[in-house]
């Protein structure tokens, strides 16, 4: 275990620390400029400055709820200089989920982008206050924080979060109900995680990171914001993905480390940039938050001699395993090896460790696997145990220490008492050429019986019969979709990722299915 864990951690001058040793390294880069980590902290020092006149206090939680903009990390540093609690907001979030968010954690306030305070307002009905405007100084960025009502202190702050005064990060996540949760994290799991995630990368001040992720997920706060607080690599903002501009920013930035997703991937085979751009000087191509296709793997590799590195992790446990770029074209079903100082093991029903090639619950160990949950705890028992996590997806690992996913516990469809796995059937519906993505689900029938459900969009033309026709060559018979609905875009959660629901399936009967 790492030596980070076992210490007490103030979060401003563990990172202020480490930045000494490349101050006049570039810190953040986005089309509007660049800074080096010398200035950031000094501009994160202002902030603080400005943010306390605003009234946030020490130890209340403030809502953060910014796009990928130069703000963002100043803005997350001063909060931790002010030993204030923060909690990263999806900008996608509607009415429901902040009064979700408010009523759970309750925050002083939302701080956001002027441009953004607008639209929050029209969402939630904040305090009828004025709303204090944050300069970021000599970068054009203009914040408001928008207070709430109560005022939080600590004689109204709830009592049952977790780790209440050593708390300070708070990831929201849609989770697979939809319903917010609040992962609480303390400094030492923080540190943990970024320690964790620079190591297992090697991650040097020679390294620029181009996200495109957004940094309020996990994804992108663990593998941007704390890899580059961490490392002293440089951090490349962008606010949108825009397949075209972004691959070609991969060479002319000089990227080495690529955030990604699976979309993105798809996207970048399918723009003809001529000269086609050059790739080798980068290290790791990362994709999480959704399964890749092996052939998207290989395909991929052939036009353009560069592996992408699946990437596996959750908001509870932090990274939990990456890709090996020299294995992945031999193991190209499997999310890689272990992080640095994280235990990857896979237990049954009765918490008992499975041995190598066995299927069982995937369980996490580390020093940054979360305190536990500050709202949205189920009535359920805590996954959380003793410093490990019971992730709820199903997997095994292999002799070598590489890990496979299966699915998730809970969304495994049983068809007359056999079991059906939807990420096996979104790999198959996925490997038809004229699908672009495909989500499963199991639905119950007008007999009250479990069946297979899947929803596609399309590369070009093509019938839910030719679909259906490919599946049976490739799926046992009770594995094949009696429906598979064609649409312009799949539903997704805040994150981004895929979320299909029984409230997004659109009716039909069972005469309208081509299954016969």
């Amino acid at each position: 275990m790492s030596n980070t864990a076992q210490t007490a951690i103030d979060l401003w001058h563990f990172f202020h620390g480490r930045a000494r040793d490349f101050s006049k390294q570039p810190a953040l880069s986005t089309p509007k400029g660049e800074i080096t980590f010398n200035e950031l902290f000094k501009l994160a020092e202002r902030t603080a400055i400005t943010l306390a006149k605003a009234g946030t206090k020490e130890g209340s939680v403030v809502a953060l709820a910014l796009p990928n903009t130069l703000a963002f990390v100043p803005v997350f540093l001063a909060l931790c200089k002010l030993s204030i609690t923060v909690a990263l907001v999806s900008l996608k979030y509607g009415e429901s989920e902040l009064c979700a968010i408010q009523n759970g954690i309750m925050p002083c306030g939302f701080l956001t982008t002027s441009s953004l305070a607008d639209e929050f307002h029209r969402k939630f009905n904040f305090a009828q206050t004025e709303t204090r405007k944050i300069s970021i100084a000599a970068r054009g960025e203009s914040l408001e924080f928008l207070p709430m009502t109560p005022p939080v202190t600590p004689s109204n702050f709830n009592a049952k979060m977790p780790a209440q005064n050593g708390m300070r990060l708070i990831k929201i996540t849609s989770g697979s109900t939809g319903v917010p949760k609040g992962i609480a994290l303390s400094a030492q799991n923080i540190a943990v995680e970024a320690e964790n995630v620079v190591k297992t990368l090697t991650l040097t001040p020679d390294d620029r990171i181009l996200a495109v992720v957004p940094l309020f997920h996990s994804y992108g706060f663990d593998l941007g914001v704390l890899a580059m607080l961490y490392s002293g690599a440089t951090l490349l903002l962008r606010e949108t993905f825009v397949p075209r501009q972004t691959f070609a920013e991969l060479s002319n930035q000089r990227a080495t480390v690529f955030l990604g997703v699976p979309s993105m991937y798809r996207f970048f085979l399918e723009t003809n940039l001529l000269p086609g751009p050059e790739l080798s000087h980068i290290r790791y191509l990362l994709s999480c938050t959704a399964p890749l296709h092996p052939d998207l793997i290989s395909t991929f590799n052939e036009k353009y001699h560069v592996p992408i590195c699946q990437h596996y992790g959750s908001s509870e446990t932090g990274a939990i395993t990456t890709h090996v770029p020299a294995a992945v074209l031999n193991r190209p079903t499997s999310v890689g090896m272990p992080m640095k100082n994280v235990e990857v093991k896979i237990w049954d029903d009765c918490d008992h460790e499975l041995p190598a090639g066995v299927e069982g619950e995937v369980v996490v160990k580390s020093g940054a696997v979360a305190c536990g949950y500050a709202m949205g705890q189920q009535n359920s028992s805590s996954p959380f145990r003793d410093g490990s996590f019971r992730t709820g997806d199903l997997g095994c690992v292999d002799l070598a220490g590489f890990l496979y996913l299966h699915g998730r516990k809970d969304q495994i469809i049983n068809v007359g008492g056999l079991k059906v796995s939807p990420q096996e059937v979104v790999k198959v519906l996925e490997s038809f050429p004229a699908v672009r993505e495909a989500a499963v689900l199991g639905v119950k029938s007008a007999m009250n019986e479990e069946m297979v459900y899947a929803t596609v969009t399309l590369r070009h033309p093509t019938t839910e019969k030719d679909i259906l026709t490919f599946c049976r060559t490739k799926l046992a018979e009770y594995k094949i979709p009696r429906r598979i609905e064609i649409r312009e875009a799949l539903p997704r959660g805040p994150s981004g990722k895929i979320k299909l629901s029984s409230q997004d399936i659109t009716p039909w009967t069972e005469s309208k299915s081509n299954v016969k």
